[in-house]
């Protein structure tokens, strides 16, 4: 089973096709859809942001499953396990009379989410592309627009029928349909090579196991440089509408800001995938961080014409990076060996960037105001910053064949899945 010609590139289209639908339907537009849930089925603010709460838990907390999912049983089950949970998930929030369905429904997809988003994504189109920056860069673009896509569908459809259970309903069926095309796409015979997207082993695997690369800083540096973006990016997008108001900006201005910010995002994406074959990782990321941080400086400062176009082009480009840069900085520090296990450790400590609206709203009702919110993510972004640029690169892991922990397999069958 090998991939010929241009089938790397539509496996590449199926999963960012699965991307772009969970981006689309889960919590970009959760957000949006909420008010309409409240007023028809009567449930209190507590109970409809507890959702979104067990939506980000069942994604973050469950994060290692899809990685031991994969190890065991392959890519095409994983999904078809995840593409389940996200039809089920949808389908009890379409169907919700009570918060305790919709509840349910939040954490199947978020469980859903986990099992067919970046983990396994990241994964196939890592062991599929020698340019790995290239291919990660065309798959967060595509799933970044998804959350572009997300919002205007559901408008679309409130204006036409005023029914958000029509949404969630077309969120079900398209979970079901681009579900079935990555799973296809990456079965046996098809989608996946030789090395079937699971646990390729060479003779000499330049690359660190999961038990040590854990254990040496290198790997928690990068860890809390994704976290450190993910939390910023979470604050400002829940607190930056209400703060720009309380400084006089119309609130359609400021979410229309925000839709703006998704769409720089989306595009620096591709380009940060283009970009990270040239200059090393760790700038990449560097140069997220150190836009998200300024970003934060930006929205306390006074006004003056440019700030907010100023504040959404860098929050836009560091959003958009960000995922770039950590993924392939996560690759290129501790090699391919353990990545799935090291990227979806990674995934599942970021869950802790949650607390950052909680801890900031805290802040915002002892101190009457968002400045001390903003000034906060900016210091962290900035001491990662200046930690990830004195880090130094681990040096090269190699694991020989010979090793009791290693599993040989010709080095034929790796050329194999990475041949044009």
């Amino acid at each position: 089973m090998r991939l010929y010609g241009d089938g790397r590139f539509v496996v590449l289209a199926s999963m960012s096709l699965l991307y772009f639908l969970l981006m689309a339907g889960t919590f970009n537009s959760l957000g949006i859809v909420l008010p309409s849930m409240v007023k028809d089925l009567r449930m209190n603010w507590a109970e409809a942001g507890f959702g979104f709460t067990l939506l980000g838990l069942g994604c973050g907390l469950a994060s290692l499953v899809p990685a031991v999912s994969i190890r065991r049983v392959g890519v095409p089950k994983t999904l078809l396990v995840g593409t389940l949970l996200l039809v089920a998930g949808f389908s009890c929030m379409a169907a919700t009379m009570t918060a305790r369905l919709y509840h349910v429904g939040t954490i199947l997809t978020g469980v859903g989410f986990c099992f067919c988003g970046t983990v396994a994504g990241v994964h196939v189109i890592s062991k599929l592309f020698e340019r790995r920056s290239t291919a990660l860069g065309v798959y967060f673009t595509i799933g970044n627009l998804g959350a572009i896509a997300g919002p205007l569908l559901f408008f679309g459809v409130d204006g036409l029928i005023e029914n958000w259970r029509l949404f969630w309903v077309i969120c079900a069926l398209g979970a079901l349909a681009t579900g079935a095309f990555a799973i296809f796409m990456t079965r046996g015979g098809r989608g996946s090579g030789d090395c079937e997207l699971n646990n390729i082993r060479t003779t000499n695997i330049i690359g660190w196991s999961a038990e040590t690369a854990v254990r040496i800083p290198q790997f928690w540096v990068v860890v809390s440089a994704y976290t450190a973006c993910l939390l910023i990016n979470t604050s400002v997008h829940s607190f930056s509408v209400q703060h720009l108001s309380e400084q006089g900006v119309p609130v359609a201005h400021s979410a229309g800001l925000m839709g703006g910010i998704a769409l720089v995002g989306a595009i620096v994406s591709g380009l940060a995938g283009l970009i990270g074959e040239r200059v090393s990782a760790r700038t990449l990321t560097l140069f997220a961080l150190g836009l998200q941080a300024l970003a934060c400086i930006i929205l306390i400062l006074p006004d003056f014409p440019t700030r907010l176009g100023l504040f959404a082009i860098c929050m836009g480009f560091g959003f958009g990076a960000s995922y770039v840069g950590t993924a392939v900085l996560l690759q290129s520090w501790f090699g391919q060996r353990a990545n799935l296990e090291l990227y979806a450790i990674m995934c599942m400590v970021s869950t802790s960037a949650a607390l950052g609206p909680a801890l900031g709203g805290i802040m915002r009702d002892y101190s009457g105001n968002f400045v001390a919110v903003f000034i906060a993510h900016a210091i962290i972004g900035m001491i990662v910053f200046v930690i990830l640029a004195c880090t130094k690169q681990p040096r090269a892991y190699v694991i020989d064949a010979d090793s009791p922990r290693a599993e040989s397999k010709p080095v034929a069958a790796i050329l194999d899945c990475h041949s044009n």
